[in-house]
């Protein structure tokens, strides 16, 4: 006695097809649509049932083992003698139509059919309940029997084949003699209908009572539980397996071996179609999966967005913060000092650049211009011109030449870039005007030639020191700028001259220097606006590339 395993029992018809002597489950238990899992009476963590075990010792455990071998074999001394009371009841000669009972009982205690509202039913009932209301209860015992041994399709073992078997003639001799009982002497088939639906209430109790036996020896909880837990409602099933067999047992009386063969297509149509319901349930299911991990998918999406927007937003705030911070630390107006005039504009390529002008003027009344331009655009270079800022306010503080400022500048923004992954410099031109001379001076590191345009035409003042930041040490030359009244000098950044049109070709200085002579004798607001018109018109439409900046200085 190896494997003792209750399999696809079903509480429409109880079927115990698979029945092993050391393992007990009951896998295919369905209370009105509620499957059961695995129940072993041997190993009681090889399975689950509503009636939890709990562990027990060793002694108690070895005592369970031993007792299922006996609960079985008194389960099947019971039925044959049942059997045996049976056959000695029966006087009449064998029917020869029974066999096609025996068939159906042996091919459809395989199936299964899930009605709504009930639950499982096991089509095996069917032919048992038609058999006794036709023939009477001996020839129903015969078709229970096959309807056991259907076993046979799903296992060789055959403790599992005696307990099915066992199980199925007990309840079919119990139940039937409580048929007989009411239908008594009645002729009628409107007779047998009661008696048939007392069979099924009957049949229901007796096997559910059996199996709770069977799996309470298993869990050590008591049968009475186990069956509350797991049986109780199964009646409503059992009824409608009684149905279906009524309906069987008046096609045979009414039409003979022919409306038994007008029986079976029902019920197989029923059967199948029962499959197709579960083909489709589980597409269903499937495509409710799928669409509900759609809809968590775009719920994700749809949350992700959301924090993505709003950390866009936030950085969109702390961008325009700096814009902000960066368009307060540059001029909003030029100074007003005696013997120039001065007009600047500038733009960014984003909200911020690194395109830099500024006017430091002096304790001593000088003022110093500033027009410079950071490598590369964006926050970066806008950082590197905040600080380049400050480092200019403060080397000229002390009142210092264009020189001196740059050398002092160069060294500390040399310091404090040192290390940099990114290499981000600062090209300058720094312009000292003292109004008490009219005198004019430059120093130039590494930036745009500064354009004078006078009556004489356009000269262009080169730079003639480094860029700034690349090392400390760095000396830059200045010069004295010789220019009169009405004569302007032009600052720029690269933004204006390397402008690009769609060929490629860039606006350059020279194009610079022909349109601000033409219209040097304008006001600086027109030479501004007319520069960026000619610009824009020279892109053609193309994008700008880069910051633009442009400052006039007119001496008056």
């Amino acid at each position: 006695m190896e494997q003792l395993q209750v399999g696809e029992v079903s509480v429409d018809e109880v079927s115990v097809d698979q029945v092993s002597v050391d393992q007990v489950s009951v896998d295919q238990v369905s209370v009105d649509g509620r499957q059961l899992d695995p129940v072993s009476v041997d190993h009681t963590d090889s399975g689950r049932v509503s009636t939890q075990a709990q562990p027990d010792a060793t002694g108690t455990a070895a005592r369970h083992r031993t007792a299922v071998p006996v609960y079985v074999g008194g389960v099947v001394s019971a039925a044959a003698v049942c059997l045996g009371v049976a056959a000695m009841e029966w006087h009449a000669s064998f029917p020869l139509a029974l066999i096609a009972f025996m068939a159906m009982a042996t091919v459809t205690d395989l199936r299964e059919i899930r009605l709504p509202g009930v639950g499982v039913v096991t089509l095996s009932f069917v032919p048992t309940l038609a058999a006794l209301m036709v023939f009477g209860l001996w020839p129903a015992l015969i078709v229970s029997v096959f309807s056991g041994c259907s076993a046979l399709w799903l296992t060789r073992d055959p403790m599992k084949v005696l307990l099915n078997v066992g199980n199925f003639v007990m309840s079919t001799f119990l139940s039937g003699m409580l048929y007989l009982a009411i239908v008594g002497q009645a002729q009628g088939f409107g007779a047998k209908v009661p008696a048939g639906y007392a069979y099924a209430a009957a049949d229901f109790i007796i096997t559910t009572v059996v199996l709770s036996g069977v799996i309470a020896l298993d869990s050590g909880n008591p049968p009475l539980r186990v069956w509350r837990e797991n049986y109780q409602w199964g009646i409503v099933s059992y009824l409608t397996g009684a149905s279906l067999g009524l309906f069987v047992a008046w096609l045979y009386l009414e039409l003979g071996f022919a409306g038994l063969l007008l029986g079976l297509p029902p019920l197989y149509l029923i059967y199948y179609s029962y499959e197709v319901y579960v083909v489709r349930a589980r597409e269903r299911v499937a495509h409710g999966t799928e669409i509900a991990g759609f809809q968590q998918e775009l719920l994700t999406s749809t949350q992700l967005h959301d924090e993505l927007r709003a950390a866009q937003l936030k950085v969109a705030a702390e961008i325009e913060r700096a814009r902000r911070i960066q368009a307060d630390l540059l001029p909003s107006s030029p100074p007003q000092v005696e013997g120039l005039e001065i007009f600047q504009r500038i733009e960014f390529l984003g909200e911020m650049g690194g395109d830099y002008f500024d006017f430091v003027p002096y304790a001593d009344g000088r003022l110093g211009i500033v027009c410079g331009d950071v490598m590369g655009k964006g926050l970066a270079a806008a950082l590197i011109m905040a600080m380049a800022r400050s480092v200019v306010h403060d080397a000229a503080s002390s009142g210092g030449e264009p020189s001196q400022v740059f050398r002092r500048v160069n060294d500390s923004l040399a310091r404090d870039l040192e290390g940099q992954k990114l290499p981000y410099f600062l090209t300058a031109t720094y312009l000292l005007y003292e109004p008490a001379t009219r005198s004019l001076k430059l120093a130039g590191a590494g930036h745009n030639p500064v354009l004078v345009l006078s009556d004489n035409g356009v000269q262009r003042l080169d730079s003639r020191g480094a860029i700034l930041g690349v090392r400390p040490g760095l000396e830059f030359p200045e010069e004295v700028v010789h220019a009169g009244p009405g004569d302007v000098l032009a600052f720029y950044t690269d933004g204006l001259t390397e402008a690009r049109r769609p060929d490629g070709e860039q606006f350059g200085v020279d194009r610079l220097c022909e349109l601000l002579d033409g219209q040097r004798d304008r006001p600086l607001t027109a030479m501004v606006s007319a520069t960026w018109e000619a610009v824009e018109a020279f892109r053609a439409g193309a994008p700008p590339s880069d910051d633009a900046t442009l400052l006039l200085v007119r001496l008056t």
